[in-house]
């Protein structure tokens, strides 16, 4: 027999945690490659700034810190759906009301707010809205809305189509064609290739600190189908929840769809730069960066012979002078999962194998290359160590 929900989460129970700008996404922990090994300031404050490229530390601590006071009012907000009361819904099944518009086409939403909530007017209207989701947060959404459709008696359930999965854009041409309401995250930004695909296929778009890439689908499918996209984001205000509505757009065959897609994308980062402690999707930012293409990396090797004579003097360095030669940091560098990160001069590399915490010996002293050896093993000092210094990350010292 399943519990009872509780007050502080739309499916089983567990108050969500407040994503902060970094993190791994709404109430989840951060996902891998590229990603911090830990919550580390620098790779946070780094992704905060994609928009809002002059923010220091204490920009991004305000915004943590409004995060946990918008929780603390959705706990109480949410204890009051659980225990019977509408108020939370009236938003919502007022703005489908006063826009009728939105009972066909694509509804395209963001991770804002009570982002959960979006299915429920269309439900409470008696329409089934096809709900398109990343595979991943598929199962995790899918049992948030069945505990709210339990809650509330709704006799329409939400049907869901995975992006990649095999029949998704069937589903979706056939739910278009016949006039039913058609729900999408735009921030999700990921195909059936993953993040991954997204960054080497996506079209490149800029934002004020740097350039992301994002998906086409959506407007692809739109502009040949001639299907309307209404824009709409939901947000707490003090308790309450608020629907905030754009003009629709309405795409026609032959249309640009990459000028669409830059439309909807300017419509949710102005959304997400108004009310950034709203936002609980941050690492789409990290995993859209430009900066993390394979083909965009920085080239890791450098001129011939300069490298070479590198690697002489290491070789004869790690041979003859281990004990007395160091090998000292000269920027300040993280690992963010696969990207190796210069700080200092906002360069990025294949981590190569190297994790975060390898580095954590040279961060706290000088170490030797025969302590260095003691450490990590030959291979890894004949090999990181030297990568290092070809980088110009690092450099031997006595």
């Amino acid at each position: 027999m399943s519990r009872h929900p509780q007050p502080g989460d739309l499916n089983t129970g567990r108050p969500p945690r407040p994503a902060a700008p970094g993190s791994g996404g709404p109430g989840r922990r951060p996902e891998a490659a590229p990603g911090p090994p830990a919550r580390s300031p620098g790779w946070e404050l780094w992704n905060f700034r994609a928009l809002f490229p002059g923010a220091v530390q204490a920009d991004l601590e305000a915004v943590r810190s409004e995060q946990v006071r918008i929780l603390a009012r959705e706990r109480e907000a949410l204890a009051r759906l659980w225990s019977g009361g509408k108020d939370l819904l009236s938003p919502g099944r007022a703005h489908l009301a006063q826009h009728p518009e939105l009972a066909a086409g694509i509804t395209v939403s963001l991770h804002t707010g009570p982002y959960q909530m979006l299915p429920e007017p269309w439900l409470h209207a008696d329409l089934s809205p096809l709900v398109m989701l990343n595979a991943s947060a598929l199962p995790r959404f899918r049992e948030a809305a069945f505990t709210l459709q339990r809650q509330l008696g709704h006799r329409e359930s939400a049907q869901w189509a995975a992006v990649g999965e095999p029949g998704f854009m069937r589903k979706v041409v056939g739910a278009i064609r016949a006039g039913r309401p058609v729900l999408a995250y735009l921030d999700g930004n990921s195909g059936g290739d993953g993040a991954l695909g997204t960054r080497e296929h996506g079209l490149r778009y800029r934002l004020p600190g740097r350039e992301i890439l994002v998906r086409t689908g959506l407007a692809r499918l739109a502009c040949r189908l001639a299907c309307p996209l209404h824009r709409v984001s939901l947000r707490w205000d003090a308790g309450a929840v608020v629907w905030d509505g754009a003009p629709s757009l309405r795409p026609i065959p032959g249309e640009d769809h990459e000028e669409v897609t830059r439309r909807l994308f300017d419509w949710a980062f102005d959304v997400v730069r108004d009310r950034p402690a709203q936002w609980q999707y941050w690492t789409m930012l990290r995993d859209s960066s430009a900066c993390f293409c394979g083909t965009h990396m920085d080239d890791p090797e450098g001129p011939p012979g300069p490298r070479e004579e590198i690697q002489r003097e290491f070789a004869e360095c790690c041979a003859r002078r281990d004990i007395h030669v160091r090998l000292v940091l000269e920027r300040d560098i993280e690992v963010w999962g696969d990207v190796l990160a210069d700080q200092t001069g906002e360069r990025f590399y294949p981590a190569a194998g190297l994790a975060d915490a390898d580095l954590d010996v040279l961060r706290c002293g000088r170490p030797t290359l025969q302590e260095l050896r003691e450490y990590h093993g030959d291979a890894w000092l004949r090999f990181h160590g030297l990568r290092l210094v070809l980088l110009g990350l690092a450099r031997l010292g006595a």
